[in-house]
Order: structure tokens, then C-alpha cells, then sequence
């Protein structure tokens, strides 16, 4: 497991929409498990009231779904293919996410999104 920020430089935000590409390269899921505690943008409310006990859709279920979400406060998400987990997110308190999958999507995120620093 590593730890990376979800704010860059100049504020620039990193959240699922940003991560797609590199779940799609290194882990691609059938199968989304979510957890939404906290998210911003549409359909918010809706799908932290959906996923409150944790939702299971397929990839293309989700990436609609959470397709106009901007910013994920605090959500889990787990990514099935096979039924075997890939990879596994965590948004912590809107401050850094616990990434877990193999070594190299790992690593490609803690080189591409840096590694999270306590104030």
C-alpha cells in the first residue's frame, strides 16, 4: 500500500475521474465495489445514499454513475476482475488516498501523483 496526495500543486485536485486511465492500464475491474461516505459534484447526495452499505456494479456502471463527480471526500473503492480484488482506493478526509494493487500500479501512482506529506 502507498500513500499519495490528493492535492497537488496550484490545487490541483487528483480524484477518480483523474485515475481512470491508470485503473484501465494497470488493474482494469469488471466489477466496482464502492463505499461513498462523502463526494462533491452531481448526483452527490444520491450516491452517497446509494452506496452507504456498499454498491457492486459493473465498470461501465460505475464510470457512469460517478462521471460527474469532481471530488471524493471520503469513499472506498474496491476493483474486481474475476472476482479477485486488482486494486483498492481510499479517499481519506479529503486530504490523501491509500492506493493497494500490484507493485507496478503502486508504483506508477505514488510516482505520478506523489506521495502524501502530514502537515
Amino acid at each position: 500500500m502507498v500513500v499519495i496526495r490528493q492535492h497537488g500543486n496550484n490545487s490541483k485536485l487528483f480524484d477518480i475521474s483523474s485515475f481512470l486511465a491508470d485503473v484501465d492500464r494497470f488493474a482494469p475491474p469488471d466489477t466496482w465495489h464502492i463505499t461513498i461516505d462523502e463526494c462533491l459534484g452531481d448526483r452527490a447526495l444520491e450516491i452517497e445514499q446509494l452506496t452507504a452499505s456498499g454498491l457492486s456494479m459493473s465498470d461501465g456502471e460505475f464510470q457512469a454513475l460517478y462521471r460527474g463527480i469532481y471530488q471524493t471526500i471520503d469513499g472506498h473503492f474496491l476493483g474486481l476482475a474475476g472476482g479477485e480484488r486488482v486494486f483498492e482506493l481510499l479517499a481519506v478526509d479529503s486530504s490523501f488516498w491509500e492506493v493497494t494493487g500490484s507493485p507496478a500500479f503502486e508504483s506508477h501512482m505514488l510516482t505520478t501523483y506523489g506521495a502524501w506529506q502530514r502537515a
